[in-house]
């Protein structure tokens, strides 16, 4: 009888094939082939698994640890059925062999796909079934979930985690914990500026809580990967000297010239000019003055009026002392009744913010105010009208610069804003140097 060849396992491969859109090579979930040759003939077949080709290693011929699919079938699992093609396709060959068996392809492929069904039915039925590993993006809403219920996230922080969960689904709804390099973070950092079109300021900000996500997974023992701690954001026009570009105020005489501003018969504009006012002297935040009860005005021994507080954002506790024009806002609503025992009548964020513009537009803040802000290295500076760029946190702003202008020490500035360091307030004090220094200057033009 005529000798045969042996059946020899060329080895292992992702299949290459192009993009018929693009012309490019497809590299996510790419078939696994294998290549073999028996009697002068060279087989390829799918193994019936796929894999994207970063996730692949081409020199050992399997999945790189640690991973998972697309399908959600981890790299244990795929190359458990590699092995078992590796060892059971010479025997198939070799038994049809020793049977005079009259061998081909089809009959090969037929008999190792057998094989293969009952050995991994059998280990399926030997194994407890575990569920498939979570990817990032479930994680992200466990993460919203339990510690947004456990710490008592505000609306506006969980809507931001919400929105990271957002961005992190459209760039890869599939990734997991140990696909963080280096090399993805600075390729999401590009996604979030030239996709999203995020400034640098804001790019900063969502990489920021995806780091917060990710240092919480490390305590959970969901994120055994430490990539992300060795890496740095960077961000061009986000130190504390550009900041201090952008920060929108209204000066003393602007704030006074607000707070006495006749709106006539329109009650709505004048209810929210108080509410910002009254912010504006108290470094009351949104959150803080929506939430601000009656019952929270209190009277020391000698009369004063003052506010005690649980900050929404920071749970700070905070005792605010009410100066002559707080005093005079609060005398206006202290007899008003209103839902909840609320101090103010207080409406929707975006609602506030948008009678806010049209109050300060009918007050006459239309000096012109430039805006610079960076996407990339690209400068990007653009010009307003006063009264377009303020909202609720412009408040918080007047009062702080407004506090140093008065010679006002930080240190008891930030007992009133809660601020824990003293380095938050250094782009301020730089604005009130430059007021003082403009100020001065009018003794040499007398």
């Amino acid at each position: 009888m005529k000798s045969r060849k042996t059946l020899a396992i060329t080895g292992f491969k992702l299949e290459k094939r192009k993009d018929k859109t693009t012309g490019q090579l497809i590299t996510e979930n790419v078939p696994i082939l294998i290549d073999f040759e028996f009697d002068g003939q060279r087989a390829i077949y799918p193994i019936g698994y796929r894999i994207d080709i970063d996730k692949w290693n081409n020199d050992e011929q399997i999945v790189k640890r640690n991973n998972i699919n697309k399908q959600g079938v981890t790299a244990g699992t795929i190359n458990k059925r590699i092995a078992l093609i590796k060892e059971q396709l010479p025997n198939i060959y070799k038994n049809a062999i020793d049977l005079n068996l009259s061998v081909n392809k089809k009959y090969i492929w037929k008999e190792l796909t057998e094989i293969i069904e009952k050995l991994e039915s059998f280990e399926e039925e030997q194994t407890p079934v575990t569920e498939r590993p979570k990817n990032l993006i479930e994680y992200v809403q466990e993460f919203i979930d339990s510690e947004g219920t456990a710490k008592d996230w505000s609306e506006s922080t969980i809507k931001k985690i919400k929105t990271l969960k957002t961005h992190l689904s459209a760039y890869n709804k599939d990734l997991h914990f140990n696909d963080i390099t280096s090399e993805l973070l600075q390729s999401y950092i590009n996604y979030q500026r030239t996709v999203l079109k995020l400034n640098n300021t804001t790019n900063l900000k969502y990489m920021k809580l995806f780091k917060w996500f990710l240092n919480w997974g490390v305590k959970k023992g969901y994120n055994t990967n430490f990539t992300f701690k060795n890496f740095e954001f960077k961000f061009k026009g986000t130190s504390t000297g550009d900041y201090q570009n952008n920060i929108v105020f209204l000066s003393w005489n602007e704030l006074q010239h607000f707070n006495n501003f006749d709106f006539l018969s329109n009650t709505k504009l004048a209810q929210i000019r108080d509410v910002y006012c009254f912010c504006c002297f108290t470094s009351l935040r949104y959150s803080d003055i929506a939430n601000l009860k009656k019952n929270d005005f209190k009277q020391d021994a000698e009369g004063n009026l003052y506010i005690e507080i649980m900050t929404v954002k920071t749970d700070d506790k905070l005792t605010i002392q009410l100066n002559k024009y707080a005093v005079a806002i609060w005398n206006k609503y202290m007899n008003i009744d209103l839902r909840d025992n609320r101090a103010f009548p207080v409406i929707s964020n975006q609602k506030y913010n948008e009678y806010l513009k049209e109050a300060a537009r009918l007050a006459g803040f239309d000096s012109k105010e430039s805006i610079t802000e960076f996407r990339g290295n690209k400068r990007i500076d653009t010009t307003f009208e006063k009264w377009e760029l303020l909202t609720t946190h412009t408040a918080r702003k007047t009062f702080i610069i407004n506090a140093l202008y008065l010679g006002i020490q930080p240190d008891i500035i930030r007992a009133w804003t809660g601020h824990k360091d003293h380095r938050t307030l250094e782009a301020y004090i730089k604005i009130t140097d430059k007021q003082k220094a403009v100020s001065m200057n009018k003794f040499n033009e007398a």
